[in-house]
């Protein structure tokens, strides 16, 4: 098994952690500005910026974290990276675990929607639209016709739970410590 000395994964995942916070912050103070019947828009600004650098940032944990899982098993990672979480039993398996796992429909969803907001956010251009829509069906149908109205502090809260889940879910299959297990915290005057 070869060893590599360096987890990007916990520094974006922290990163993250770190703009999710600030998301929720930034969204009291509009809502104390809105009560006190200002416009708030700044500070809602300042939230959807936090929530997209959230959103970015958990992609490059989840990521990350794959890679850093394959590295540890002495697999060179190859596909897209979400093609390396379906096939994390190959790196399970050659650390000695059970390879009997499949990566679960509620992770493999999820990655499809970070991927798509990341491509969304990054490129903007039709296609990345497009595959958004098709991973935001549900809450696009909802009445939610502008995506990035569905960018708010709760979101990024709801990211960082889900990602924290699959890479906890793939450390219980592969003995790699998930992103947020080692030096996760996040001090108070990060967020």
């Amino acid at each position: 098994m070869m060893t590599h000395g360096y987890n990007g994964s916990q520094v974006l995942f922290r990163q993250a952690k770190a703009r999710a916070l600030a998301a929720q912050r930034f969204a009291r103070e509009a809502a104390e500005e809105e009560s006190a019947g200002r416009t708030g828009m700044e500070r809602r600004q300042r939230e959807r910026d936090a929530v997209i650098a959230t959103v970015i940032l958990a992609q490059g944990a989840a990521e990350g974290y794959v890679n850093w899982v394959y590295l540890q098993a002495g697999i060179p990672p190859s596909g897209t990276w979400i093609d390396r979480w379906r096939g994390l039993r190959n790196a399970a398996a050659r650390l000695g675990r059970d390879d009997r796992i499949g990566l679960p429909k509620e992770h493999k969803d999820f990655f499809n929607e970070l991927d798509a907001w990341r491509n969304f956010l990054l490129h903007g251009d039709e296609k990345a639209r497009e595959s958004l829509h098709k991973a935001l069906a549900s809450q696009v149908l909802a009445g939610q016709a502008v995506e990035v109205e569905l960018l708010d502090g709760v979101y990024a809260l709801n990211v960082m739970d889900r990602v924290d889940a699959a890479c906890r879910w793939a450390e219980a299959r592969t003995g790699i410590s998930a992103p947020a297990v080692r030096g996760a915290w996040v001090a108070t005057d990060e967020c």
